[in-house]
């Protein structure tokens, strides 16, 4: 993220209500979050309601579901949290204007249920935006025309989207209308496109990797636990062959334990089916895996206000050209793969694909474009797989949840979107194993950032006073934390190494590291640099020149003995290296 970046970001800053008493000073409060050792101390002390395995967008939505109905829970995630398709997403929040198309299209078999996801994805895109408005913003989307008919089709199209979205409106972040637009406007924002009209439509966009950060501390600071890192070998059962609990491996730790628990919950994504086959051998395979290529490009490229949406490529696949962070996004779904992968690479195939896909639409040289690609990524959707689905487009994109004899509550499929419904439907599951019918404490709970009711403009304006910052540095704290930059910008004043910079064109410092590590259970410098940061998928050459900055804090801060550095610090470089063009 550079400066433009933070520009960019204090322009789409929203006002912020919620009702808390401070501490201190009479507007802000200061956030007591446990570390890692105190989360894993508790699980070792604590009979659970629910264990929650899987520390992505799905497991952290459990977690706060349990927390607003009174439930005991802990995270249990084998690497770190969104360290899967939480954190490769294409940012969007949204109901699928590619679903609202194909419920129109006479070949589709599945028209009902199609129309269903789109509510029911624009209901929670309300909801998504509202719980937190400090990672969230609502932005428009141009679907470029060439001709009246593609302008018809389109605008009417898009304003049956928004007509559905009115209609299942039960509160929350409102949303625009969609307009068209000519030849001038689009310009402005494209200068490289060739349309001489479009339509305009709005969704949702948000930061993934920090939305589940932010999830697990309103856990936290709610009463739950998590702990990454942690694997689960085997499931507790007792003579009724039902879940007692899980047997847990810490991989920092290095250390085997047992954990209670009245249910598990499988939130583990494209590995569900793992866990499913732990619990009973005999299951057959529920998911299949679609991967999502992704390239990061300069914001020259494209508008740092306006998405662009290439409805139909070549093969069929829709390209998605997206403002984020101060770059471009682009990306597209749809690449089927045998298996779930946790780090699966832009294929060569795939990379040259979304290039010439781009440069088809712009009339560019790709070459030339080339040259300018800033990172890549690539993240793995898990389907629920149907028997007589003929491709990937044909799998549902609805989600289930399943319950086993056993009791082990597995949830499959979905999308960002709907984190928290899939979330509310498995714990409305958990409760009714359990006995337990304990309701909602709030109807949509805020995440923490958003705890404390302040003026955002007159924000940035005091921190940078309180903290002499520039106002995209203090744009960036307050658009990524929330209330809790306070905390952060506090730490990194404390003493005059931790204001340290990592890298001349980004924000962050020694000091924001240091609470990442103590406050948000950063264990390796891929955590820091990926989901803690976004320094990865904003600019990969970056990351060359900060790693071993990064390691030096961790291994000081964590105290790494320095055999474990040398071994550690090649196997981590390695993952790093994986990145390079």
């Amino acid at each position: 993220m550079n400066r433009v970046a933070f520009v960019a970001i204090a322009s789409i800053l929203t006002q912020r209500k919620v009702q808390l008493q401070s501490t201190g000073d009479s507007r802000h409060i200061h956030y007591k979050l446990k570390s890692r050792e105190e989360h894993l101390a508790d699980a070792l002390l604590n009979e659970y309601d629910v264990i929650i395995v899987g520390g992505g967008a799905t497991g952290a939505g459990v977690s706060l579901a349990c927390a607003n109905r009174g439930l005991k829970s802990i995270v249990l995630e084998s690497q770190d949290y969104a360290s899967g398709a939480s954190s490769k997403s294409t940012k969007l929040v949204h109901g699928g204007v590619r679903y609202m198309q194909q419920v129109f299209q006479l070949s589709e078999k599945n028209r009902l249920e199609k129309l269903q996801l789109v509510a029911e994805a624009l209901r929670e895109r309300s909801n998504f935006l509202s719980m937190c408005s400090y990672l969230t913003q609502d932005f428009p989307t141009l679907i470029p025309c060439t001709n009246l008919f593609d302008l018809g089709y389109y605008y009417f199209g898009s304003l049956i989207y928004h007509c559905v979205y009115l209609y299942y409106q039960t509160g929350g972040h409102t949303f625009k209308p969609p307009r068209i637009v000519g030849k001038e406007e689009i310009q402005q924002h494209f200068k490289f496109a060739k349309c001489n009209y479009g339509v305009i439509y709005y969704d949702g966009q948000f930061n993934d990797a920090r939305m589940v950060q932010e999830l697990l501390v309103t856990s936290s600071l709610k009463g739950q636990n998590m702990a990454n890192y942690v694997e689960v070998k085997g499931l507790l059962k007792n003579e009724q062959n039902k879940i007692t609990g899980v047997q847990a491996f810490d991989k920092i730790g290095q250390k085997q334990f047992q954990i209670k628990g009245k249910c598990v919950v499988n939130a583990t994504g494209g590995w569900a089916d793992n866990l499913r086959l732990m619990d009973d051998p005999t299951v057959s395979k529920r998911i299949v895996s679609v991967a999502g290529s992704h390239l990061t490009m300069p914001q020259k490229y494209g508008s740092h206000q306006w998405g662009y949406l290439i409805p139909k490529t070549n093969d069929g696949r829709v390209l998605y050209l997206l403002p984020w962070l101060g770059n471009i996004i682009m990306g597209t779904t749809e690449r089927k793969l045998d298996n779930a992968i946790s780090d699966p690479t832009v294929s060569k195939e795939e990379y040259r694909w979304l290039l010439q896909s781009f440069c088809d639409e712009f009339a560019i040289d790709a070459s030339e474009v080339a040259k300018d690609v800033k990172s890549k990524w690539c993240g793995v959707r898990p389907l629920v797989y149907q028997s007589n689905a003929l491709s990937t487009k044909e799998v549902s994109r609805t989600h289930e949840i399943e319950v086993s004899k056993s009791g082990l509550v597995s949830v499959m499929g979905g999308k960002w979107t709907i984190f928290r419904l899939m979330g509310e439907q498995a714990v409305d599951k958990v409760q009714g194993l359990i006995g337990n019918n304990q309701k909602r404490l709030e109807n949509l709970p805020k995440l923490v950032g958003d705890w404390t009711q302040f003026d955002n403009k007159k924000e940035i304006q005091d921190m940078m006073k309180m903290f002499n910052l520039p106002q995209t540095y203090a744009a960036y704290f307050l658009t990524t934390y929330g209330d809790r930059a306070y905390d952060v910008l506090k730490l990194v004043h404390e003493k005059p190494e931790n204001k340290e910079s990592l890298h001349p064109q980004f924000p962050h410092t020694v000091g924001e590291i240091l609470y990442q590590i103590r406050y948000e259970q950063a264990r390796k410098p891929e955590d820091i640099l990926f989901r803690r940061t976004r320094l990865g998928f904003l600019d990969q050459n970056a990351i060359f020149n900060v790693y071993e900055k990064v390691f030096q804090i961790m291994a000081k801060e964590l105290k790494w003995p320095e055999k474990f550095q040398k071994e550690f610090l090649k196997e981590n470089f390695e993952y790093i290296r994986k990145l390079e063009f």
